[in-house]
This record gives structure tokens, C-alpha cells and sequence, in this order.
């Protein structure tokens, strides 16, 4: 992109109030099925700062007006050093509007009031992914919630029915946020919350393979740099084990080969203790639990590139976060997923890095963050048990 990046204030109520064209920089990171964010840098003495606050939000384009991210705006911070002209500068942080999702939790019963959550598990029954977390979505924070969990901005699109379907129980207050993210992940589906009108609209789309036309080599001169890392598996065996508190014990391995890594085995429990072993969907349950281990515990290789857009092949027109591209690794060519792409714009234009591979939660921060996830959903199971 040869042009800096649009860039639009809101208010709480999702109107437009304001342009901003005069920042210094802007660093915006999308994100496939995560929370992107962005932050940007501002003069303190611009006409557009008194804009800028907490409470509002942006909306982030491309100079032809395709949207890249949108999301609360929430933190603005000053500084100013002995070099700086005026009244120093403004950075100006936030998340996208998906992270929405990150403020509510799978309640068992959630058409009751707190004090009637008897159940401690939400089940899902043979139903497509898509109508699954669809439905999680509206339940716990939609137009379906009891009242008070109702958010009044957000709805939902329409439920095209997309993925294989799903069997399995939500543990009794489980992040919303990561519960979708693993049936999605096991489903290939994508997710993400946007702005449509004054709304925030929950969707589920099937990615699109964009390999055979969105492909990336130093051969072909559309790219700048770019390194390819590995990671090895954290689970390529998965031991499911249903029942043994009110009903006998079942137990079921399931292997998947990691092909960088045939010869390893990496085991991990997969707690489905609480569901009745007499449950006529059982099997579907269980298959689904190691779905998801096997599939978030699944080696990973990361590719960076740093893409350069060429008339026949730019960003936010020809691919986009979640699309599968192509990108030529020495002499193999590599196809996945793009995870996230970060865009730094400033007045000389627009910088792309892309992140193909790996999710973006493979950082150490996000590691760390999903290790402590599951402590806590493992702990929570454990109180359970003992409260039965």
C-alpha cells in the first residue's frame, strides 16, 4: 500500500465522529481468531486528541476503504522529552471488537438466574460447529442471554451451518472466548466480531484457500525477508478418560503421528470425568475432547514474511487474516494459514509483515497465559468432583 491506512473515531454508540489524519504512526495487528490490536502515536496539539479517549473506539481501512480492524480504544497515554515539539505526543492503544468475547464465561444453565446454575456442564448436542458456537455466543451474551448478560451492541449473522458437527460438554464457567476458539480450531472455521452499522455482529466463516493466487517467493519479487521457525508437539497422544464418579470408567487413547516428529509421544489427559459413561453419545463426546487436545497440542511451524504489495496482489484485496496462502520456504513452497499480519502505516505509507503457520497465541506471553487457562479449567473440574 502505497497510501497511509484510514483511520476513524467512534463513540460508545458506534457513530463516526471524527477522522484522524494526522498521526504520526500507526501499528495495527489483525488477528485469525484472537484478539488483534493496534496502537497509534499522535501529536498532543492535534485538533483530533480531545477525540481520543477511552470509552470511544476506531475504525481502521485501507486507503480503498476495506476494513482492516475496529475495536474500544483503551488506553491513551502522554509523555513528552526535552526534544519533543508542542505539548509532546499521545499513544493511543486498544484491542478489536472481538474482544467482546473475552468478558463472559459459558454459564451451565444460562437461561437461569446465577443462584439457579445447578448443572456443571453446558452440553452440545450433534450439531454443526457453526450452529454450536453460534449458539454459545447468543445465549451467554446475545440477544438469547437473561437480560442482565445481554451486550446491547451485539448480534449475530446469520447460521449458515458451516463445519463437521459437534458433541461435547462446556465446563461450567469456561471462558467464552477460548471455548470457541477450540471448536473452531478442531473445525477449521474462523470467527470474529465487526461492526456492521451501529451493531456489533458475531460471525463464523469458512476460510478461503487463496494458495493457487496469493503466493509469495523472492522469485517472484513480492517479498522483502523472511524466516521459517519450528516448534515441536505438546501432544500427539491423547488419553480420554469419561465417567468414574457416578458411572464406570472409561478410558480411550487416541494417537495422531506428527510428521516432523513421527517417532515422539507426547501424552496428555483429557478430563471428560464428569460426563456419565452411560451417555448414548459417548463416543462423539470423547472423539471431539481428543479432537481438540490433538489438534491445539499439534506441532507448529511458523513462517514471517514480510510481503510487498504489487498491483496484481495486495493486502486487504487478493488475502486477508485467515486466508490460506502460498510462500516459498529455500526451495519448498509452504501453505497455511495466515494468523495475523501486522501493518505499520505511516506518512511514507504502509509496511506488511504476515505470520503464516502457528497461531498467534504461540508467543511466550500467550503461552504462559494459556497454561494458567488450563490450570484453572483443571482445578475447577477438581472442585467440582469433590462438591459431588
Amino acid at each position: 500500500m502505497s497510501a497511509p491506512l484510514l483511520v476513524y473515531v467512534r463513540n460508545a454508540a458506534l457513530e463516526r465522529i471524527g477522522r484522524v489524519d494526522d498521526y504520526t504512526s500507526l501499528t495495527v495487528v489483525p488477528r485469525f481468531n484472537a484478539l488483534g490490536a493496534f496502537t497509534m502515536e499522535i501529536s498532543a496539539d492535534s485538533a483530533k486528541a480531545n477525540l481520543l479517549v477511552e470509552g470511544n473506539g476506531l475504525i481502521i481501512q485501507t486507503p480503498s476503504k476495506e476494513l482492516i480492524d475496529s475495536g474500544p480504544i483503551t488506553s491513551v497515554d502522554w509523555s513528552r522529552s526535552e526534544t519533543d515539539a508542542g505539548s509532546g505526543k499521545l499513544t493511543v492503544s486498544g484491542v478489536s471488537d472481538t474482544s467482546v468475547l473475552a468478558l463472559y464465561t459459558c454459564w451451565p444453565a444460562p437461561g437461569s438466574a446465577i443462584g439457579s446454575q445447578a448443572d456443571t456442564v453446558y452440553k452440545i448436542d450433534g450439531v454443526a460447529a457453526e450452529t454450536a458456537m453460534r449458539t454459545l455466543v447468543n445465549v451467554n451474551a446475545g440477544p438469547g442471554a437473561i437480560t442482565d448478560r445481554q451486550h446491547p451492541l451485539l448480534t449475530l449473522a446469520a447460521d449458515g451451518a458451516h463445519g463437521p458437527v459437534v458433541t461435547r460438554e462446556v465446563q461450567q464457567f469456561d471462558g467464552l472466548l477460548p471455548v470457541l476458539q477450540d471448536i473452531g480450531g478442531a473445525a477449521g472455521l474462523g470467527f470474529r466480531v465487526v461492526q456492521v452499522g451501529g451493531a456489533l455482529q458475531f460471525q463464523v466463516y469458512e476460510p478461503v484457500d487463496r494458495s493457487g493466487t496469493a503466493r509469495f517467493s523472492f522469485g517472484l519479487g513480492n517479498l522483502t525477508d523472511a524466516s521459517y521457525t519450528t516448534t515441536r508437539p505438546t501432544c500427539t497422544r491423547a488419553v480420554v478418560v469419561a465417567g468414574g464418579q457416578s458411572s464406570p470408567r472409561v478410558c480411550a487413547v487416541y494417537d495422531r503421528i506428527d510428521p516432523l516428529y513421527p517417532t515422539l509421544t507426547v501424552e496428555q489427559f483429557v478430563d471428560l470425568t464428569s460426563v456419565d459413561s452411560a451417555s448414548v453419545d459417548l463416543t462423539e463426546q470423547m472423539d471431539q475432547a481428543a479432537e481438540e487436545a490433538l489438534t491445539s497440542g499439534a506441532g507448529k511451524g511458523t513462517l514471517a514474511i514480510s510481503p510487498i504489495d504489487i498491483p496484481l496482489l495486495q493486502y486487504g484485496r487478493d488475502y486477508g487474516v485467515g486466508d490460506t496462502v502460498a510462500a516459498q520456504v529455500r526451495s519448498t513452497w509452504v501453505t497455511d494459514v495466515v494468523r495475523e499480519v501486522t501493518l505499520t502505516s505511516t506518512a511514507a505509507g504502509v509496511a506488511v509483515r504476515a505470520s503464516v503457520g502457528a497461531d498467534s497465541g504461540d508467543s511466550t506471553v500467550a503461552r504462559i497465559y494459556q497454561y494458567i487457562a488450563q490450570v484453572k479449567r483443571d482445578v475447577g473440574r477438581l472442585k467440582t468432583r469433590k462438591a459431588a
